[in-house]
C-alpha cells in the first residue's frame, strides 16, 4: 500500500469492491495517512481503534462505523495500545454506474465523490442512521463472496441500499468545507513529496513549498491533519517503512536504517524500540502477521 496515495484497484477492474479484515496490533501500530479513489467503510467488531479523517479524530469502539469519502485523507491506529478487530469495505462508486448519462451518477454518486454532498463520518449505535446500515455492513463483512455465480449482483444491491439509506443524512457542502477541501488537496502534494523523499534530509521549508505554503502555515495545517508535528510524523513514517523492510528483506539492519533516513544506528534502535516495543533484530524474528486469521465467531458482533 502506498503510504499516501493508493493507486491500486481494490478488488478487480471489472468489480472494484473488496472487504479487508484487520487486526491491531499486527506488530505495527496501524495504517498511516493515505487516500484512494474508493469510498471506504470502517466497522469495528472488537476492541477500540483510533481513526482520523481529514482533521477529525475518532475513537471507535465495538459497533462504531466510519464513512470515508473517496480521495479523503485518513488513517487507522491503535487506541491507547488496545488490540482490536475491524473491517474495511472499499468500493469505487463507478461500480454502481450504468452509463455516461446515468441519473444516479449525476444526482448522487458524483456529488458524494466530489464532496458536494457530505456523508456523516462517525456513526455510533445511537446515531439514527446506524441501525439502518449496520445490518447491511454485517452481511457484507461476514458472508463469503465470489463463491456463487450471482454474488456480484447481491453485493451491488446491498451497496445501492446502503447508499439509499445514507443519502437522506447527507448535507450539502458549505463554503468552509469547500475551503478545507482545497487546503487538504494542496497538502497532498507535500505528502507525496514526503513519501518519495522520506530517506532524505527534508526540511519543513522544502516540504511546505510543495503545497505553496509558508513553513509556519504548513506546520499548523499538518498538525491539524495528523496530530503530530512534521518532525515527529516523519520519524514515525521512517520507522514504519523500516519495519516493512525488516519483515520483507534480509538486508542488514544498518543498511535499512540508513536507507530509511537514520544515519545513527543507536538512535534508530532506540526509536524503533520506543515505537514497537522490540529491537529491530527481535522484530525481524516475529512470524509474518499476514498468516493470522480471524475467527468468525470472534469477529462478528452479537
Amino acid at each position: 500500500m502506498s503510504a499516501y496515495q493508493e493507486t491500486k484497484i481494490h478488488g478487480t477492474p471489472g468489480f472494484p469492491y473488496i472487504v479487508y479484515p484487520g487486526i491491531l496490533p499486527e506488530h505495527i501500530s496501524g495504517i498511516p495517512h493515505h487516500w484512494h479513489e474508493e469510498m471506504e467503510i470502517i466497522y469495528v467488531t472488537d476492541g477500540m481503534i483510533s481513526v482520523s479523517v481529514g482533521n477529525n479524530e475518532y475513537a471507535l469502539s465495538v459497533g462504531d462505523i466510519i464513512l470515508v469519502h473517496p480521495q479523503t485523507i485518513h488513517a487507522i491506529r491503535q487506541h491507547n495500545g488496545d488490540s482490536a478487530i475491524y473491517y474495511n469495505i472499499l468500493f469505487r462508486l463507478s461500480m454502481l454506474e450504468n452509463a455516461a448519462d446515468d441519473t444516479c451518477r449525476e444526482k448522487y454518486l458524483e456529488p458524494i465523490y466530489n464532496r458536494r454532498l457530505l456523508m456523516p463520518e462517525y456513526l455510533t449505535p445511537e446515531h439514527p442512521l446506524h441501525s439502518q446500515i449496520e445490518p447491511i455492513i454485517r452481511k457484507l463483512t461476514t458472508e463469503p463472496h465470489y463463491q456463487r455465480f450471482h454474488e456480484e449482483l447481491l453485493i451491488k444491491a446491498r451497496t445501492f441500499e446502503m447508499l439509499h439509506r445514507i443519502l437522506p443524512f447527507c448535507e450539502k457542502a458549505d463554503i468552509a468545507s469547500a475551503n478545507e477541501d482545497i487546503a487538504y488537496e494542496k497538502l497532498k502534494r507535500s505528502l507525496l513529496y514526503l513519501e518519495e523523499h522520506y530517506a532524505d534530509n527534508i526540511t519543513v521549508e522544502a516540504i511546505a513549498a510543495q503545497s505553496n505554503y509558508s513553513a509556519s502555515h504548513f506546520a499548523k495545517l499538518f498538525r491539524q491533519l495528523t496530530g503530530d508535528s512534521f518532525t515527529q510524523y516523519l520519524k514515525n513514517y521512517r520507522l514504519e517503512m523500516a519495519a516493512v523492510r525488516l519483515r520483507n528483506e534480509k538486508t542488514k539492519i544498518s543498511e535499512i536504517a540508513l536507507s530509511c533516513g537514520f544515519s545513527n544506528l543507536s538512535y534508530f534502535s532506540r526509536a524503533f524500540f520506543e515505537k514497537f516495543g522490540l529491537t529491530p533484530s527481535d522484530y525481524r524474528k516475529i512470524p509474518d502477521p499476514g498468516t493470522k486469521s480471524i475467527d468468525k465467531e470472534d469477529a462478528v458482533v452479537g
